[in-house]
Order: C-alpha cells, then structure tokens, then sequence
C-alpha cells in the first residue's frame, strides 16, 4: 500500500467518524433541549416518591412542665408496588412479622399504584427485623407516634390521637389544629437496587413541629384525685364515680378524675364509655348540693336570715305531692336547715321567692349552660324556664331535683361561694408555645359575673363550715383545717319512667378549704354505690378528706394547729 493511498484511509476514516460524533451530539442536543425535561421526569419517577406525612405532633404539659402527651420517632413500612415482581415472595417474609394475614400483604402489593402503606409505626423490634432482609422497594419512613408515658393518668382530660396523628379526644382534639403542625411532602429516593438512600435534606424536615400545650392540671394532685375515686368506687361498689379539684378564685383545673378510666396507648381496645370525661358530659340531678345555691339566692333577696325558725315535722305536703325529710327535724333555725340538710326547711323559705327570680339566679350560676371549657364532648345543665313549671317545681328544685348538672357545673356554681359571690370561667389550658418557645396564646383567669355579694358570700361559708363541724359532713373533716361543704344524696330518675329509683343513688359533697381563705374547691361525685351505705356523707365526703389530706401539704397550705376535729363514728346523722 502507497503511502498516498495510506493517508486517503485515514482522512476518510477520520471524516466518517467526525460526521458520526456530529450526528450523536446533534442528536443530544435534540434530546436534551426538546426532551430534556421530560425525561428527567420519568428518571425521577423511578427513582423518587412523593409522600406525605405529618410532622412531630407538640407535647402537652402540666403545669409545672411535667410532660403528660409526647411524641416518639417510629418506622412506618411501605413499598412500591409497579416496581415489584414478585409480591408473594416478600409477603412469606413480611407476614409472621407483621403479625398480618399473607394474603392482605399480596393485595397490597399487587395494587397498581406506585405506593402503599403496608403497616403504620411499627415496633422496633418488627423496624429491626425486617432491615435485617433488606427487601427491594420495600421502605422504611419516619412517622411520629403518640405516647402517654403516665398511662391511664387524666386519659380523658387529654383524649388520645389517632393513626394519622390527628387529635380524635380531650385535648388532643380540641387543640388538634396547634397541636399536629404543619404537613409536610418528603420525596424517596431509590438506587438502582430499589433500596431507599437517605435524604439528609428530607430530614431536616423534621426539625419543625406543632406546638406545645401547658395545661393547668397538676400531676400530682389529678393522680391523688383518680386514685381515691378509684378506692371509693371500689369500696363501695360504684357505676362510676369522678372529682373536680380547681381553684375557686381563678377557675384552674387542677384535677378531673373520671372513674373507669382507660390506657390512651391503646384506646381501641377499650369500650366508648370508658372512654368518658364524666365530669364534664354526665348530667345528674345535684341533690342536696344544690341548697348553698340556694340559700344565697334567700339571703341575698333579704327573705331570709341565718337565725330565723322553721318547723320540720319530717315530711311537707306541696300540692297533692308528699316530700320527705331524712329526719324529723321539729324547730330548726335557717342555719341548721343548711348544717343538717333539711328539705322541709329549704322547701319553705323558697316559697318566698318568685320563680322567675329563682330562675334568673340559677341561670346566673351557671347552670343552664355549658361552662365553656376548652375539652370536647361538654354536657349542657338541663332545667326548664319557669313557664313550664308545676306547682310542685320550686319545692324540689330547692333540694336539687328537677334540675340536672354535669359535676364541673355544680363545682363551678359552689366556688362562687368561695370567691366571694364572683362566677369564674373555668380554664384547663395555660399556655401554648411554638417549637421555639414562643408563647404564641396564653390563658387568663376571666371572671364571668357577680351573683351575689361578698357579705353573702361570707354568711353562706359560715352555714358550710357548720355542715362539716357539726352536720351532715363530719367525715370531711380534716385536723388543722378549717372546711366549708355540702353534702347530697340524690335518687336516681329511673330511665324512660316517671319517677325515681327507690335503690339507686347519687353520693356528692362538695367543699373547700380554708374556708375563710379558699385555696381548692374540690367536688366529689359517687354514681350508684350498690352497697348498705350510699349517703354523701358517708361515701363522698371521705373521699373529700382523703384528697385533702394528700393535695393540701403539697400545695404547702398549712394547718392551724388550734383547729381539732376529733373523729365521728356515727352515721345516723350523716344521712344527706
């Protein structure tokens, strides 16, 4: 071959291969300019998911920043389905450590959709098992788990969230919208393999989170609250039972304890009733409770004094109805009616009030409406206007039938007594703060209105004080303290009757303490006691005392030494 000959070769070798480089970079720039973007759509499409997912839910506190609600970072389990070619093969894996039935993992998988949700928050013993298979577009994400690290303590004060960590009760609910944060997107991205690589960026979507709600519920007192009403109801073989601890001059709730409770861990596998803020939706008929109320309505309108007489035969005729008294009482100052809880007495003296001025006070109680607090599910006071009274209504809705309060109701009604005749708002939230610690709303104390006035007031605890010294409350008492309480026995309406239960009874006393300088109001609430003893003063009003006795050293309320109770073993005079 000539040398010529030679270099033509080469020229034209190097000439084809020129023209073919031009050809593929033409033909790159076509595809990059033309089709560029939609072929990065499609390479992302394999490769990265879309998902969406709630960030870390805030936590709820007590008031003294004890956590009470928290969230846990958990693995939730999904895969990819159009990527996977054979679904049964994982299912056999997946199955005994899901604790799922093959077959609903195999429909799951065979779905024609680039996502599913296998199994939410696993444990971490199934996250740690199935890592060790290493399964191809099968992913582990990051999701944020309710937890209640006191268990069943205030479970119904705050409620529970749900799977997709949306507040379903309690507070959870009702701050639902602060509490669970903004939603957030996170993308997935796959290697070749079909394994998930992790995003540090996606991560740092996590930073952020709802905000945290500061309740005026203590820790301490609300378990000293649920577990003496735990005790009663078990003593006294009780349907249910429940106690309001607040603080009458601010309205803080300081404790709601509702009795059977539940575990919010594992609200599902309980009953919807165990699941019930008694305190705030049971309705019931107050009873004997109710007569302080009234009593101040008497002594504010000046149509009685604390010293006048009555005449307690043992029962009063009104109208064609016979009402009983637990005693036969004979001559009984005003005063004493109160002490010793006599219903011919109170009967009486409300006959000088009209009954739309009964009313108007009853309502300016409280006790027509719900209070307002911020927890779902409130129950509504149940009286009708005095329009569609009977003959017979002012009598017994004096002695506190006829009438129907939810428990928080009732406690809130009383503490106006203890803050000198001033209704205040109850309020169960303090403060809500945003993941930087900026308090984004907090609560005040709001009064709602004056029902009476202070002297009233005044004149009203003194009547309470000598119920627990020397009346129907005696069990209340604690040594070193002075105690202002009522207690009531109140008969049960028999359900789709008329009339009421000859065997079924609700025990109550209400108290607060020290009278003459109100610290915490604290109602007791005893639902059918099913044994011999079912009167307030000897069901409800030790509960009372044993709340005290564990709430009032640790709120350092001192005691008087020169105060001296004694102790009373008799019941007789207990009845009410």
């Amino acid at each position: 071959m000539s040398v010529k000959t030679y270099k033509q070769r080469v020229i034209i070798s190097f000439g084809i291969l020129f023209f073919m480089a031009v050809i593929l970079i033409c033909r790159l720039a076509y595809i990059q300019l033309w089709h560029g973007r939609t072929l990065k759509d499609l390479a992302s499409s394999s490769q990265e998911r879309l998902i969406t997912t709630e960030m870390n839910r805030g936590t709820i506190y007590d008031c003294c920043g004890r956590e009470l609600a928290v969230s846990v970072e958990v693995d939730s389990l999904c895969a990819h389905p159009k990527e996977i070619k054979c679904p049964e093969a994982i299912a056999d894996k997946l199955a005994p450590i899901l604790q799922m039935q093959r077959n609903q993992i195999v429909s799951l998988l065979k779905k024609k959709s680039s996502f599913v949700w296998i199994k939410r928050k696993l444990s971490l013993r199934q996250a740690a098992q199935i890592a060790k298979l290493n399964l191809p577009f099968v992913d582990f994400v990051k999701e944020y788990k309710r937890l209640y690290p006191k268990k069943e303590l205030g479970a119904q004060i705050l409620g529970f969230a749900g799977m997709d960590n949306c507040g379903l009760e309690g507070i959870e609910l009702s701050f639902d919208k602060a509490l669970k944060g903004p939603t957030k997107s996170i993308a997935l991205t796959r290697d070749a393999t079909g394994h998930t690589i992790i995003d540090k960026k996606n991560m740092s979507l996590y930073a952020d989170k709802g905000c945290d709600v500061t309740l005026t519920i203590d820790e301490v007192i609300q378990y000293a609250a649920e577990a003496e009403v735990k005790k009663a109801c078990i003593e006294y073989n009780a349907l249910s039972g429940c106690a309001v601890v607040m603080n009458p001059k601010t309205g803080e709730i300081l404790a709601l304890a509702s009795y059977p409770t539940y575990n919010p861990n594992f609200f599902s596998s309980y009953i919807v009733n165990r699941r019930r803020n008694i305190a705030i939706s049971d309705v019931l008929e107050p009873g004997s409770t109710i007569k302080p109320l009234v009593a101040a309505c008497l002594l504010e309108e000046g149509v009685v004094s604390p010293f006048e007489e009555f005449y307690c035969p043992g029962s009063v005729l009104v109208g064609k109805t016979l009402v009983r008294c637990a005693h036969t009482h004979n001559k009984i100052s005003f005063a004493e009616v109160i002490s010793h809880s006599c219903n011919v007495g109170m009967i009486q003296a409300t006959k000088r009030l009209s009954p739309q001025k009964f009313y108007s006070y009853l309502e300016a109680f409280g006790l027509t409406n719900p209070t307002g607090i911020e927890l779902p599910g409130e129950g509504k006071g149940l009286l009708s206007k005095p329009s569609h009274w009977s003959k017979l209504s002012m009598a017994v809705l004096s002695i506190g039938q006829g009438i129907s309060t939810t428990p928080l109701q009732l406690a809130t009604a009383l503490s106006t007594i203890a803050n000198e005749g001033v209704l205040m708002k109850p309020m169960i939230v303090k403060e809500i703060k945003d993941h930087k610690n900026k308090i984004i709303k907090s609560y005040q104390p709001t009064p709602a209105r004056r029902v009476f006035s202070a002297n009233t007031a005044k004149s009203i605890s003194n009547l309470l004080k000598k119920a627990v010294e020397e009346g129907t409350g005696k069990k209340a008492r604690i040594d070193g303290y002075a105690i202002a309480g009522k207690t009531g026995t109140a008969q049960k309406v028999v359900s789709g009757q008329k009339g009421y239960s000859k065997d079924k009874y609700i025990a109550s006393f209400i108290g607060y303490v020290p009278a003459d300088d109100p610290q915490i109001l604290i109602a007791v609430i005893i639902d059918e006691p099913r044994t011999s003893e079912y009167w307030g003063g000897t069901v409800a009003a030790p509960v009372f005392r044993k709340i005290g006795k564990r709430v009032l050293p640790y709120l350092h309320i001192l005691p008087d030494p020169n105060i001296k109770c004694g102790s009373s073993t008799q019941t007789n005079n207990l009845k009410e």
